[in-house]
């Protein structure tokens, strides 16, 4: 029976959820997979405004590169657990990100920006100290037919938002009860400044704030409750070929200014700052998987919506996304389709529409070479004012970028144009250790 194909992060992560279990001595491993490939995207230039200014960026353009992490993320790790007796043990992961065309660190230049906590697992189940994946990020990952890299059109939902993928200062309560399985967690700050913008690097928290999920956005201070999240996850398994998950996330905000960054102006003020402040971040989403029997086809599909609201009135900001998708085994060979689409159920109401095909060929356990086309496609919608200065337009991608609520993921960071479309073309291979 074909197994569930995702990150070799995730696997590391649900590796414990079978609480109770003894060890029969202590281990230490590391690990990792290398993905690296040759692709090519061309961006097509959309509108010439964005956020209501004249976009320099927002221009036609096709980049040949060495890229990472195009069907699974790149990553390296050391991990290790200690029998303690009685069925408990004492665990630990550090987990970082690097880039094989320059060998820089990723995730903010973090050595372990992925993943760094200690855990305890007894007969009652476990818990987890540290940098850790967000709740709702697994009930994504776990039906996805990819392996949540690049060009996988399931991170459209589950990586929406920064912090709902992974959280600084989290506690995490695991347990596993026959086919039912899942985690809840809380974290004082999971990694939000006072004032959310798209700043990286020079200029952040000068004034600009950053990135929800920056490095150093995660500093506890006990003046508000900016970045405090809760969240949760579970995953049925009815059988092998079949199994449904659900996740929640929540995230506050305490009245964090958000708005457009503009770096060519100043680096120590935003342009068009939000006349709103932002409250909370809820969203939830479902998914499913099922491999067809004897055929080892597998179909799978999930379906989400996140609403960002304002303090002090009824305003707020909702997004939907679904995705669907399909995999298909051959000998050696393994073929692949997914569609999805992300939209703004009200604001500017504009949506990005995406489709991937994908073929890989298997050379070993651990080796496989992979090829991929996608294209995702931006609906700029309706100009919304939103409080800013000047109108905004774009669908999520565009949109929730320039505002720093979530990086760029779409094809390794070669991003989108508000009106425009991306199209990514790629050929490389993966090797897991």
């Amino acid at each position: 029976m074909q197994k569930t194909i995702m990150t070799k992060a995730v696997a590391v992560a649900l590796a414990t959820l079978g609480a109770g279990a003894a060890f029969a001595q202590s281990s230490f491993t590391i690990y990792g997979n290398a993905d690296v490939s040759l692709d090519n995207v061309h961006k097509t230039a959309g509108v010439s405004t964005l956020q209501g200014v004249a976009c320099s960026a927002c221009v036609s353009s096709t980049v040949t590169r060495v890229s990472p992490s195009a069907t699974s993320q790149t990553a390296f790790g050391l991990k290790g657990t200690e029998d303690i007796g009685g069925g408990v043990k004492a665990s630990f992961v550090f987990e970082g990100q690097l880039s094989h065309d320059t060998g820089a660190l990723s995730q903010d230049g973090r050595i372990f920006g992925r993943q760094s906590y200690v855990g305890l697992t007894t007969p009652y189940g476990e818990v987890r100290l540290g940098r850790q994946y967000a709740p709702i990020f697994y009930s994504t990952a776990l039906v996805t037919g990819e392996r949540f890299g690049a060009t996988d059109l399931f991170t459209e939902g589950g990586a929406s938002n920064n912090l709902q993928v992974r959280q600084d200062n989290q506690i995490s309560y695991w347990l596993a009860y026959g086919p039912l399985s899942g985690a809840v967690a809380y974290s004082p700050n999971a990694g939000s400044y006072t004032t959310v913008s798209a700043a990286r690097g020079a200029g952040v928290n000068t004034g600009v704030g950053g990135i929800l999920g920056a490095a150093g956005a995660g500093s506890e201070t006990s003046s508000n409750k900016t970045g405090r999240a809760f969240g949760y996850f579970a995953n049925y398994q009815v059988d092998p070929a079949l199994n449904f998950t659900f996740g929640f996330h929540r995230n506050e905000f305490d009245g964090a200014s958000f708005g457009v960054y503009n770096p060519a102006a100043s680096t120590t003020v935003l342009a068009l700052t939000s006349t709103y402040k932002l409250d909370k971040y809820q969203s939830y989403n479902v998914g499913a998987k099922y491999i067809l029997p004897g055929s080892n086809i597998m179909l799978d599909a999930a379906f989400g919506q996140g609403k960002y609201s304002y303090v002090n009135t009824d305003d707020h900001l909702k997004v939907r996304f679904m995705v669907a998708g399909i995999r298909v085994p051959v000998d050696a060979w393994t073929f692949s389709a997914q569609a999805s689409q992300i939209k703004f159920a009200n604001f500017t109401k504009g949506k990005d529409t995406g489709l991937m095909l994908g073929t890989e060929y298997t050379l070993s356990k651990r080796t496989a070479l992979f090829a991929r086309a996608v294209q995702v496609r931006d609906d700029a919608g309706t100009a919304a004012n939103a409080g800013f200065a000047a109108p905004v337009l774009g669908g999520p991608d565009v949109v929730a970028t320039s505002l720093g609520f979530r990086e760029t993921p779409l094809f390794a960071g070669a991003g989108l144009n508000a009106d425009g479309k991306a199209t990514y073309v790629g050929a490389g291979i993966r090797h897991t250790f």
